[in-house]
């Protein structure tokens, strides 16, 4: 009987063990599988932390790359329209240094034969005009000997700088008509166009010649031959010039004046027919 209790104890601790064991197993498992579960959690917290970071980033140096490009555009604009604005200026400077004046007309009113000399003898009618183009006064009428005229003139040319500006007094060249001769003709034998009243009145402020022409055409000599006052007055050149043209009878011819340089004689078409004497 006695063995048989022992027999039953021995199961019974058996039994009891394997249930400890059993209970231990069980809760290990679900330590392990909640500490792995756990562990995934962190894990992707910490993976989706790291994303999230390296996207900031990612934006961040986007952002300062976006910044720099705009930096970079409003600086090529800036450039852009400095730009623009000098190649605007540079083209209004060479606009106004080419801007001709018609200062004066020539009409070839008759040309003959003169049986003395047996040259060939021009009608010239000389006539200054204002800057509307419209005449100054009436016609002046010489006869030269030969077919080529000669316009014989002072120049004054000023300083690029100020025809560029457009600058009061100097914004072109000025013309004096000294006297206009045939090519058979000594310049000393020449008829004046100067009648000593000063510069012509396409160059005159409503109708007064400013003080200005006044000092440079009462100087004109001693200015042409000292650089310094030429420079100080914004001069760059004083000197006399004779342009010439070899005319043809009924035709007219412009005189003009470059702004920034002197004159030219160019045709300007066929005379109305009129009377030679």
């Amino acid at each position: 009987m006695s063995g048989m209790i022992e027999s039953v104890k021995v199961v019974n601790s058996v039994v009891r063990t394997g249930l400890v064991v059993v209970a231990l197993g069980g809760g290990s498992y679900a330590a392990f599988t909640g500490y792995s579960i756990y562990n995934a959690q962190e894990i992707l917290a910490r993976k989706q932390a790291e994303q999230l970071e390296e996207q900031a980033t990612a934006l961040k140096q986007r952002g300062e790359q976006l910044a720099a490009a705009e930096k970079s555009i409003a600086s090529l604009t800036e450039t852009v329209a400095t730009q623009k604005q000098d190649i605007e200026r540079l083209g209004t400077a060479l606009r106004l240094l080419k801007v001709d004046h018609r200062v004066a007309r020539l009409d070839v009113v008759d040309q003959r034969l003169d049986e003395t000399s047996g040259r060939l003898m021009t009608l010239i009618e000389f006539v200054e005009l204002n800057d509307e183009g419209q005449p100054v006064e009436g016609p002046r009428r010489f006869e030269v000997i030969g077919d080529v005229v000669y316009l014989d003139n002072w120049i004054v040319k000023f300083d690029d700088k100020y025809v560029e500006q457009s600058a009061l007094d100097r914004s072109t060249s000025l013309v004096l008509f000294r006297r206009l001769f045939g090519e058979f003709q000594e310049p000393k034998d020449a008829f004046p166009l100067d009648r000593g009243q000063g510069p012509p009145r396409a160059y005159s402020q409503g109708g007064v010649v400013t003080e200005f022409e006044k000092k440079i055409w009462a100087d004109f000599w001693t200015i042409a031959n000292d650089d310094q006052k030429a420079r100080d007055l914004g001069i760059r050149a004083a000197h006399g010039q004779a342009v010439s043209i070899k005319t043809q009878k009924g035709k007219s011819y412009r005189v003009l004046l470059r702004a920034s340089d002197g004159l030219s004689i160019v045709p300007d078409g066929e005379l109305p027919p009129r009377k030679t004497s």
